[in-house]
């Protein structure tokens, strides 16, 4: 049925595609802002909050099923005040309203559905509900009317419920017990023994489906592996789950990327949305796994993802004077089906490498064993008997041969040029100031761990493409500070953690690799303004003190788990010790013990596999950091730079100008120091520093 009356839809000034793509909805949207709770108040309603992104897939379906169904749609515009949110513009709010989702249906995900009392206090969260029931649960139309009922009918219940849950997510994890362990913290193959129970023994991973990278805890894993500190078993078990994760379909083997999860055991079946935060946090993992697992796999996702990012998520208007930045976001869906663009019937998958083969024949004269690689059946692995790109690691020992894998690579060229006779999921080209942040440090991670020249330079190319864009896009100058604004398509936004943070990150980054010391001031400045405005005790702030009062929302503690992407929170404690170390400053240490308490509690007590970050940040005792002080000249020296991918987190780079003397050092003393880059070579063996 046509929509007769769009007036009251207000959404179509907006610049988020996500609330663009509701401009067709017969519903009054509001977008989030004062008018809108004013008007809740003005009419006291309740207030139906819809928050989602534009890349999701179950959002896609409730907006079909639900938001377009006229009938859904007279009872949420006569009953309550429909707001729409891109999750991507306020990222505190939808971090306040997923707690208050798991407080009520231990739940959270998108499309989060929420119900406001006026004042913005929730009385009732979930997620998704299907305009039809299914599997015995209430439909959104039924769940409409009781909600509204209660609204009227139970207010002394509905007040209850509200400041309760209120209440809960401001005392956040407060009863967490200690857990009893010797030395500063348990050791990384002490945490994987704990854990172990909850290994995938023959898909890799932890848990079961739904299964997400994890990259951040990975990451930990590869980098404990290098310092010796973890088992022959375990560490073969990690090498197992990343060979499995790269060979899955959630690994986009044709174009490069990562897909956001997946559905099943075997990596095989993703959410075919692409995030630029999981392709951030890709790349910072493959880049240490190249050095303990330098397989084809691991160095063509490098490459791949690389182009990926280069060629589909860069703005870029051809010409020299556009501001570079990277994307938020691609769908899942194309042409209104999810994974259309990714996947090939079996005659589809025939035809296209028959029309693309060379003189030879190469590509039709292994096409059995191609479709056996590739795991191509007329049945399919996908919906319509549709096949996912993917590797069968039982046939490994086979396609790992360089000639076969010559044969790989052609049929992943030829699947790409494919790709581009179809209908390409929509991008979201919002930039996102905490994602580009990330991408910037996982760049710089390429460039230094990589010991593929080529490699190397593709990323140190791309981060020069983009490093000037990307401040000049969210950092606003200001004379009492630094400033920025969150996402490109709003023009201001509170200072959130995780911008200032990933902020941070970033700029110590470009510092360890460029000796440039304005990053070396950038990274000292944010993490001064960080510890003020978001350090609170032992938890840390979504949104910076100086805007506590602005939001009918409180502030509130923010998460020490990685969800979307790994945890600011970790990755402020990792700044932290390393700030101590480089400025010789013990206060950075001191300011954040309370924080590193709780902290260390919580991630043993709950879960280790989605604190990553936060075991990164927390697993070197204080003794072990080091401040390497050397000539800022050796930035362009080979023989300096083939030895920095040995240097993991618990070392500083630091550069002077005054000589050709190197030191290293505690953030009390200096143990080591010598002349020039040929005795710093043969002082520092990287092959037995690499083991320490």
């Amino acid at each position: 049925m046509t929509n007769t009356n769009l007036n009251l839809n207000r959404l179509k000034n907006e610049k988020s595609l996500y609330l663009r793509q509701h401009l067709s909805n017969p519903i009054h949207w509001w977008a989030y802002g004062p008018e809108a709770i004013e008007a809740a108040r003005a009419e006291n309603k309740p207030i139906f909050l819809s928050v989602g992104y534009s890349s999701c897939h179950w959002c896609h379906v409730m907006a079909h099923d639900s938001f377009m169904n006229v009938e859904i749609a007279k009872q949420l515009n006569e009953n309550f005040i429909c707001i729409k949110v891109d999750r991507e513009e306020y990222p505190d709010l939808d971090n306040y309203y997923q707690k208050a989702a798991q407080l009520f249906s231990n739940n959270g995900g998108w499309p989060l559905s929420a119900f406001l009392l006026p004042d913005m206090r929730p009385f009732f969260v979930g997620t998704y509900f299907p305009a039809v029931s299914k599997d015995g649960g209430p439909n959104f139309s039924d769940l409409l009317k009781e909600l509204r009922r209660a609204f009227d009918q139970e207010k002394e219940q509905v007040e209850k419920n509200a400041s309760q849950v209120t209440e809960a997510i401001k005392n956040g994890n407060a009863n967490i017990e200690k857990v009893q362990f010797e030395g500063h913290f348990p050791p990384p193959n002490g945490i994987l023994e704990a854990i172990k129970e909850f290994r995938d023994l023959e898909w890799g991973g932890y848990g079961t489906a739904p299964k997400f990278p994890h990259f951040a805890f990975f990451e930990w894993a590869i980098e404990q592996m290098l310092e010796g500190m973890v088992s022959r078993e375990q560490g073969e078990f990690i090498i197992s789950s990343m060979e499995k994760m790269l060979m899955g379909g959630i690994n986009d083997h044709a174009r490069g990327g990562i897909h956001r999860y997946s559905t099943d055991e075997k990596w095989l079946v993703p959410h075919f949305e692409k995030m630029l935060y999981d392709q951030a946090g890709f790349l910072k993992l493959l880049s240490k796994l190249s050095l303990v697992h330098p397989s084809p796999l691991v160095f063509d996702s490098i490459i791949n993802t690389l182009n990926y990012l280069e060629d589909e998520m860069l703005a870029d208007d051809g010409t020299e004077t556009s501001a570079k930045y990277f994307f938020a976001s691609q769908d899942a869906d194309s042409e209104g089906v999810e994974g259309l663009y990714f996947t090939f019937s079996y005659a589809e998958f025939e035809d296209l490498l028959n029309k693309s083969d060379n003189e030879k024949e190469t590509l039709a004269k292994n096409m059995d064993k191609i479709k056996k690689w590739f795991q191509i059946t007329d049945k399919g692995n996908f919906e319509h008997n549709l096949n996912i790109i993917s590797l069968d690691p039982q046939f490994k020992d086979e396609y790992f041969l360089q000639e076969n894998w010559d044969i790989i690579r052609a049929v992943r060229k030829t699947i790409v040029n494919e790709r581009k006779e179809r209908i390409p999921p929509a991008t979201d080209n919002k930039g996102v100031a905490s994602w580009n942040f990330m991408m910037v440090s996982a760049l710089v991670d390429v460039v230094q761990y990589s010991q593929v020249e080529v490699i190397k330079r593709m990323s140190s190319n791309l981060l020069n493409k983009v490093i000037e864009g990307i401040f000049k896009t969210f950092l606003i100058q200001d004379p009492n500070g630094i400033k920025m604004r969150h996402s490109t398509t709003m023009p201001y936004s509170h200072p959130y953690l995780e911008d200032f943070v990933m902020f941070a990150e970033s700029q110590i980054r470009l510092y360890e690799i460029s000796g440039n010391s304005i990053f070396k001031q950038n990274f000292q400045d944010a993490m001064i303004f960080i510890s003020k405005e978001f350090l609170d005790g032992n938890k840390m702030l979504t949104r910076a003190r100086l805007s506590e009062e602005f939001e009918l929302y409180p502030n509130q503690e923010y998460s020490i788990f990685d969800s979307s992407f790994k945890s600011p929170v970790g990755t402020f404690i990792i700044l932290s010790r390393r700030a101590a170390v480089l400025f010789s400053d013990r206060n950075y240490q001191d300011v954040i013990q309370d924080l590193q308490e709780n902290v260390t509690h919580t991630v043993l007590k709950i879960n280790p596999v989605s604190s990553g970050e936060a075991l990164r940040g927390l697993t070197y005792p204080s003794e072990v950091y080091r401040v390497m002080k050397v000539p800022r000249v050796w930035t362009q020296e080979e023989n300096f730079i083939k030895m920095i991918p040995f240097f993991l987190t618990r070392f500083v780079i630091d550069y002077h100008d005054e000589n050709n003397e190197w030191q290293i050092c505690t953030m009390n003393a200096c143990e080591l120091k010598g002349h020039g880059i040929e005795e710093f070579v043969t002082t520092l063996n990287p092959k037995e520093e690499g083991a320490n």
